[in-house]
């Protein structure tokens, strides 16, 4: 035993049972340290009285005589005697002599030797002499012993007593989820879970993440009920929908109890008659017969036929061929996408459409979320909440009527696929025809800003009436030499006919350039 700070630094004894796995029975004060030593030299043994030598000639020479009774005692251990009148003792290996003993007695009984340091670390040691005990619990562990029908809880250590009404039961393992200590039940719930108690007949569920202590016989155990997410499969369903086809439908529920209390109260079986295999109690040892957090089997089951009654009532306003029928999609453009709980879903594929769309009914949010809602009306009512149903798979049970829908898949696709290269075709034509007409009104644009632009410049329009004359004169293949100034030009141009035709041609031109400029 050490002797630890306390937080105002001041020092406390600190013992083995210090420790959260034995927190709950310190503070309801069950563990008894009265029978507690701290070493092996505390036992209340016999001390040795002799010596080897003096042992040994005694026997050669007194062999002969009953009374003589010699035992040696190893270090650690202890030899169990009896004294021939209703009294026991142990030998031990303390004194001077160091467990050499020799008596003199017709009636000294000495037996076997036990090791005290042999002890285990799963059922610790035993040693029993009439009245007299000697155990070891190892840490970890409670020692369980009665004393006049009382129980009492032993904590790690070296114990001994000497009681003709106190008796040793067992080492108990403190691990195990439920743990009988006579009239106690020591419980530690894990978190997620929640555990069930009856006391008395009133039911007190306690919280998950703690250790609990049942203090009297009739405060019992019950089960564990988890708070866990479940999810499970809808078996198959065969439901007729609104237009009279058998549907096969395949699907899954999610769901979690949301209120322990209701659900043991309204829905969970906890009493048990018997303790056999079948029923979920915890035996003597404090094994538990059958897993308790199996005992939901009964609560699957409801919520699994009020999710069927659900999905089944959801299936039934189903009108198969507005829905399903591919014939539906060739003859409105519209195909029924479906969608899945909890996206979005763009059936028009990215397109704005001015039709209301309204997608298959089995796999639409809004009418799913209406059959989990439909389900929670009831569940709710014995603490039990569904997160979700889901369906996996829908199709008509009638196989002609598969292959039909199939053959009608098929066609609706290659129609869906002209269509949409007829689109892409058609739209291709209008890009081309929108280029052409794009280049023409450039082009336009440009001569308009050229004949502007020589209106407003004198000199070009000179020059371009320069060039077009001389364009006339090496078409009409005459070549003149121009006098010293422009005024004679005038005479030489009207000495040939084909230079003044060409003249009077360019002239207009000129002055239809000049109109259009301004």
């Amino acid at each position: 035993m050490t002797t630890m700070p306390n937080a105002n630094g001041t020092r406390h004894t600190a013992h083995p049972w210090d420790s959260p796995a034995y927190e709950i029975l310190t503070r309801h004060k069950l563990l008894r340290d009265d029978w507690r030593v701290e070493s092996y030299d505390e036992l209340d043994t016999r001390p040795g009285n002799s010596t080897p030598l003096r042992n040994l000639l005694y026997r050669l020479f007194c062999c002969w005589n009953p009374a003589l009774k010699t035992a040696e005692v190893p270090s650690g251990c202890v030899r169990k005697m009896e004294d021939g009148r209703g009294g026991f003792a142990f030998l031990g290996h303390s004194g001077p002599k160091q467990g050499i003993h020799l008596y003199w007695d017709l009636f000294y009984r000495i037996n076997e030797t036990a090791k005290i340091n042999g002890a285990n670390g799963t059922n610790g040691m035993i040693i029993n002499t009439g009245d007299r005990w000697i155990v070891v619990v190892p840490q970890g562990f409670i020692g369980l012993a009665e004393d006049m029908g009382q129980p009492i809880l032993l904590p790690p250590g070296l114990h001994q007593w000497r009681s003709a009404t106190m008796a040793f039961s067992q080492c108990v393992d403190l691990t195990k989820p439920v743990i009988n200590l006579g009239p106690y039940t020591l419980l530690t719930v894990d978190r997620g879970y929640e555990a069930v108690t009856q006391n008395n007949g009133k039911q007190e569920v306690l919280a998950g993440g703690e250790v609990h202590l049942l203090t009297h016989r009739n405060h019992k155990f019950e089960k564990f009920i988890t708070k866990k997410i479940q999810t499970d499969d809808l078996q198959r369903l065969e439901v007729m929908t609104g237009d009279n086809v058998l549907m096969q439908v395949d699907g899954t529920v999610c769901w979690q109890i949301d209120d322990v209390q209701l659900c043991a109260e309204k829905a969970a079986e906890t009493m048990h008659v018997s303790t056999g295999a079948k029923a979920d109690s915890v035996g003597h040892d404090g094994k538990i017969l059958q897993a308790t957090t199996g005992t939901i089997r009964k609560l699957r089951m409801d919520v699994l036929k009020q999710a069927d009654a659900s999905l089944s009532a959801l299936v039934g306003k189903v009108n198969f061929s507005d829905t399903f029928s591919p014939a539906t999609m060739v003859q409105t453009g519209v195909a029924p996408v479906p969608t899945v709980l909890g996206t979005a879903s763009d059936p028009a594929g990215g397109r704005a459409t001015d039709e209301p769309h309204d997608p298959s009914i089995l796999f639409n949010v809004d009418k799913l979320n209406d059959a989990v809602s439909h389900a929670n009306n009831m569940t709710m009512r014995y603490g039990v909440q569904i997160l979700s149903i889901n369906i996996i798979s829908a199709k008509p049970a009638n196989d002609a009527l598969m292959q039909s829908l199939a053959k009608g898949a098929v066609a609706a696709a290659e129609a869906q696929q002209l269509e949409i290269t007829a689109r892409g075709r058609a739209k291709a034509e209008t890009i081309m025809a929108e280029g052409q007409a794009s280049a023409e009104v450039t082009r336009a644009e440009g001569s308009k800003a050229a004949a502007k632009l020589l209106n407003e410049e004198m000199v070009a329009v000179q020059l371009a009436y320069i060039s077009s004359t001389g364009e006339a004169m090496a078409k009409a293949g005459s070549s003149l030499i121009l006098g010293n100034s422009p005024s004679e030009m005038g005479s030489m141009l009207l000495a040939n006919p084909e230079i003044f035709h060409t003249k009077q041609r360019a002239r207009p031109a000129a002055a239809a350039a000049g109109e259009a400029g301004r």
